[in-house]
């Protein structure tokens, strides 16, 4: 059940180009946030922006502060990208948040006894969504990880999932780091090697155009491959389904990014529209 609450602002540090993390101390919504999920935010006091802007969850507290009263905190990575971005870079610490949430449904883990060790493709501020997963994800597994943007400042998170003992794959469009050419160009590369022994359950996030080149590429294999989806929302729980997609589902195809996803399997996915 989502709650509306106040969050204090522990810190919110430029981690490079546009980048920045804002960890935020709010214990009744960081006990229940899970991997996939989100929470709408509005700074406190402030008019402008008028609607909130939603963040997914980056990382929890797992380790400095266990000795005290358990996940308090919460960090999300946010991009510069527009007026309400631009306007939480100046908060500081001590600075007060309103935060809805935990929205939407997140991943959900891959059979118990599965044998096949998951992969994960994120692109730009999208890969930000499956650190969290990657944390949670059953252990003795070996992860790969697929990190793709359109130069390398765009490329984030390689040091949190390099503590995670992940293979760390990079692509960005113009070749200033790792493989030149898409994430997805980059996956198709590796997939005969990572598939030796069959396909592996896929978790992917990052922006539409990745995700429906994704969908191609993997076209009717029937397994395990969740995304979740970016949208422009305006409430963030369904009231105004103003986030919406076309899924195969014959009861209710239409389907809102916030309030049904943000995490979908991406074969539910019609994409004629887009």
């Amino acid at each position: 059940m989502p709650l509306q609450a106040q969050g204090i602002v522990l810190r919110n540090n430029k981690i490079q180009s546009l980048y920045f993390l804002l960890e935020i101390d709010c214990p009744p919504i960081a006990t229940l946030i899970q991997p996939g999920q989100f929470v709408m935010l509005k700074i406190h006091g402030s008019q402008t922006p008028l609607l909130r802007r939603p963040f997914s969850l980056f990382k929890k507290d797992r380790g400095r502060y266990r000795q005290k009263e358990s996940r308090r905190r919460f960090s999300i990575l946010y991009k510069i990208v527009g007026r309400g971005t631009q306007k939480m870079i100046e908060l500081r610490k001590g600075a007060e948040v309103n935060l809805i949430g935990p929205l939407g449904n997140g991943f959900t883990s891959p059979p118990p006894l599965s044998l096949r060790n998951p992969i994960l493709i994120g692109g730009g501020v999208g890969i930000v969504s499956l650190f969290p997963l990657a944390e949670a994800l059953e252990a003795g597994k070996k992860l790969s990880v697929f990190i793709g943007g359109k130069t390398k400042t765009d490329i984030l998170c390689v040091k949190d999932f390099k503590k995670l003992d992940a293979s760390i794959f990079v692509a960005t469009e113009d070749g200033t780091l790792g493989h030149q050419g898409t994430v997805i160009d980059l996956f198709l590369s590796k997939r005969e090697k990572l598939w030796r022994e069959g396909p592996s359950p896929i978790y992917s996030s990052g922006p539409l155009g990745m995700l429906k080149g994704l969908a191609k590429a993997l076209g009717s294999n029937k397994f395990l491959c969740e995304a979740s989806f970016e949208a422009r929302m305006a409430c963030g729980f369904g009231a105004c389904w103003g986030c919406v997609i076309k899924t195969k589902d014959p009861k209710t195809p239409y389907q809102r990014v916030c309030k049904d996803g943000p995490v979908f399997n991406l074969g539910e996915i019609i994409w004629e529209d887009w």
